[in-house]
C-alpha cells in the first residue's frame, strides 16, 4: 500500500479538527494546528511531506487571513493547496481568500462527501501542476517549457520569435564553493528577475531548464532582449553575495517555427557558451559560424584530460632582462601544449575554452606545481635563483581556498615567496573590486608580490592603481611606438612610466620586439624589458642555462 498524503488542518476549534479527521483519517495522515503561527510552524518542519492545508479564518493568535498573507510570500509553498472552511452567509470571505490564492472552499456544515472530493481534487491539480513547475523557482520546468514553446510557435507560424537562454558564469564553483543553499538562493533571485521582467509580455514563454540555466522564448523584439540582458546584468552586480556575478546569455532569432524546440535550444546555448568571458556586451547573438567554432572547441575539450594526464603540457619560461645591464632577471611561466606528433596547440586557442569550461584550474595548478618544482631544483643545487610571475586566471580568484592554495603549494616545496610571484590580468581587477582587494592585500601580507598585467589594456588602470597597491606594473604592448615618429604613444608610455617611478613601482614592458623599442624603454627609465628582442619563450632546461650563464 502506498504511503499516505498529509494533510494540515489549521483550526482552533477542537471539535471541527475531529469531525474533519473523522472524515479524511482513512485515506490521509493528519497533522492539526490551533492556529495560523502553529500552522507555520509545522510547515517549516514538515511543508515538504503536505499535500493540502484545511484553514479557518477565525482563530486567536493568528488568524486565517494573516496565516495566507505569510504562507503566500514563500514562493515555494506556491503549488500547496489551501482550501478554506467558510460559514454559509461567507461569501465577501471567500472573494478576500481567492485574492490571496486559496484553492478551494468547504461550508462548516462538513458534508463528508463533499469534503473528501474537494480535497482530492485539489490535491491531483496540485500534483499535476508539480509535474509542469520547477518546484525551486515555480516556473515552468525544462519538459513543460519545450511543449508552451513549441505550442506557441505553431500558433503564431508567421510571426518571428526570440528565444533567449540566460545562465551565471563559473556556476558550478558557486555550488562548490559556497554550497549548494548558496546556489539555490541565486537560482531563484535569477528567477524573481525573469518573472518580473516577463510577466506583463504578450505571447511570451519562460522557465527553468536545468541547474541555473533559464529560458525565454517572445515575438521578436531586440530593444526587449537587450533589456533583459542589460537588467540581468545589473540585478546580479547587487546581489548580495561574496562573490562578482556575471550573465552568460545567448541569443537566437528563430529562422524557421517549425524546428525542434531541442534544436532552436542548442544553437542558443552556442551563443551563450560564446559570450563567457566576453566582456563587451552582456549577450551574444547565435550565428552559424559559432557552430563551426563550437565544434574546433569541443576537439579541445575531448583531449584536455587526457593531455594532463600524459605530460602534452609543459612549462616555457620567457626571460625577464634587467633594463640597465641586460642579464636576466626572472622570468614569466607560460603554459604549452605539444602533442605527441610535435605540433602545438595554440595558447590563444585552448586557454580561452579553458577559461570557459573551469579546466584552467587544473591547469594554473599544473604550471604553479612545475614552476616550484624547478625553484626547488635551482635552491637545492646552491645556483643563482631569479623570481618566476604564474598567470591567475580570473576563475581562481573566484575560489574562497585560492589564498591558502597558493600558500600551501609554496610551503610544500619549501619556496621563499620572494621567488613565486602572482601574475593578475588587469581586467580581472575590475571585476570586483572590493573583493579582490581583500584577496590580494592577504597575499602580501603573506609576502607575495603582485604584478599587475596588461596594464593600460582596459577602461579603469588608473582607478585601479587608485584602490589597490599592486607591487609591480607590466606595461602592455599596445603602448610601445611602432617608431620613433609616433610621438603620441611614446609620450603616453613616457607618462605611464614616469607614473610608476612617482609611486616607487617598478615596471615591464612586455612584447618588445625590436633595437628602437629597447632603446626607448631604458631612457624612459623603464626597469625590466620582457619580449623577443631578448629572449622569445623556452623550455625549463634552456631557460636554467640562460641563467647559469649570466
Amino acid at each position: 500500500m502506498g504511503k499516505k498524503d498529509v494533510i494540515l488542518i489549521i483550526d482552533d476549534s477542537r471539535l471541527n479538527r475531529k469531525a474533519l479527521i473523522d472524515i479524511l483519517a482513512g485515506e490521509y495522515e493528519i497533522l492539526q494546528a490551533a492556529n495560523g503561527k502553529e500552522g507555520l510552524e509545522i510547515l517549516d518542519r514538515e511543508g515538504e511531506n503536505i499535500a493540502a492545508i484545511i484553514l479557518d479564518l477565525i482563530m486567536p493568535i493568528m488568524n486565517g487571513y494573516e496565516f495566507l498573507k505569510e504562507f503566500k510570500a514563500q514562493v515555494k509553498y506556491d503549488n500547496l493547496p489551501v482550501v478554506v472552511t467558510t460559514a454559509a452567509d461567507g461569501l465577501e470571505d471567500e472573494r478576500k481568500c481567492l485574492k490571496l490564492g486559496v484553492s478551494d472552499f468547504i461550508p462548516k456544515s462538513f458534508d463528508r462527501d463533499i469534503i473528501r472530493f474537494r480535497i482530492m481534487n485539489v490535491i491531483r491539480q496540485s500534483k499535476r501542476q508539480t509535474l509542469e513547475f520547477d518546484p525551486l523557482t515555480k516556473l515552468y520546468n525544462q519538459q513543460k517549457f519545450y511543449m508552451e514553446v513549441e505550442t506557441l510557435l505553431k500558433r503564431y507560424s508567421e510571426e518571428t520569435f526570440i528565444f533567449m537562454r540566460i545562465d551565471v558564469e563559473r556556476f558550478k564553483m558557486i555550488n562548490s564553493f559556497y554550497g549548494t543553499k548558496e546556489g539555490d538562493r541565486l537560482i531563484c533571485y535569477m528567477a524573481d528577475i525573469i518573472h518580473h521582467q516577463m510577466r506583463h509580455v504578450e505571447r511570451c514563454v519562460y522557465g527553468r531548464i536545468t541547474a541555473d540555466i533559464f529560458a525565454v522564448c517572445f515575438p521578436y523584439n531586440m530593444a526587449l532582449a537587450e533589456d533583459i540582458a542589460n537588467f540581468m546584468e545589473e540585478s546580479l552586480k547587487h546581489h548580495k553575495a561574496h562573490y562578482y556575478l556575471e550573465p552568460s546569455i545567448g541569443i537566437y532569432v528563430i529562422e524557421d517555427n517549425s524546428m525542434e524546440i531541442s534544436t532552436i535550444y542548442d544553437r542558443v546555448t552556442i551563443a551563450a557558451k560564446e559570450s563567457k568571458g566576453s566582456y563587451r556586451c552582456a549577450y551574444t547573438m547565435y550565428t552559424h559560424e559559432m557552430e563551426e567554432q563550437m565544434i574546433r572547441e569541443q576537439e579541445i575539450i575531448n583531449e584536455m584530460e587526457h593531455a594532463l594526464n600524459h605530460s602534452q603540457f609543459t612549462v616555457f619560461y620567457q626571460p625577464q632582462f634587467d633594463a640597465e645591464t641586460k642579464k636576466p632577471c626572472g622570468a614569466e611561466a607560460l603554459v604549452r601544449w605539444i602533442k605527441p606528433d610535435g605540433s602545438m596547440v595554440s595558447p590563444g586557442d585552448f586557454i580561452p575554452v579553458f577559461e570557459k569550461n573551469g579546466f584552467i584550474i587544473q591547469l594554473d595548478m599544473f604550471v604553479w606545481e612545475m614552476v616550484c618544482k624547478y625553484l626547488r631544483k635551482r635552491l637545492d643545487e646552491g645556483k643563482k635563483v631569479d623570481a618566476v610571475s604564474v598567470n591567475v586566471s580570473r576563475v581562481n580568484l573566484y575560489n574562497p581556498g585560492f589564498v591558502e592554495t597558493v600558500t600551501e603549494l609554496v610551503q610544500k616545496y619549501r619556496i621563499p615567496v620572494k621567488y613565486f610571484h602572482l601574475e593578475i590580468t588587469e581586467s580581472a581587477f575590475i571585476d570586483n573590486m572590493v573583493i579582490l582587494k581583500k584577496i590580494l592585500t592577504e597575499l602580501q601580507n603573506r609576502g607575495f608580490t603582485i604584478l599587475m598585467d596588461d596594464f593600460g589594456s582596459g577602461y579603469s588602470s588608473l582607478n585601479v592603481l587608485k584602490n589597490i597597491d599592486v607591487d609591480v606594473l607590466k606595461i602592455d604592448m599596445g603602448f610601445l611606438p611602432k617608431s620613433r615618429d609616433d610621438v603620441r604613444s611614446e609620450k603616453i608610455l613616457a607618462a605611464v612610466i614616469n607614473m610608476a617611478k612617482d609611486l616607487d613601482i617598478p615596471s615591464i614592458a612586455e612584447g618588445v620586439e625590436e633595437k628602437e623599442q629597447y632603446d626607448l624603454l631604458k631612457e624612459l627609465g623603464c626597469t625590466v624589458i620582457q619580449g623577443y628582442y631578448f629572449g622569445r619563450p623556452m623550455p625549463e632546461k634552456e631557460y636554467a642555462a640562460l641563467c647559469d650563464r649570466s
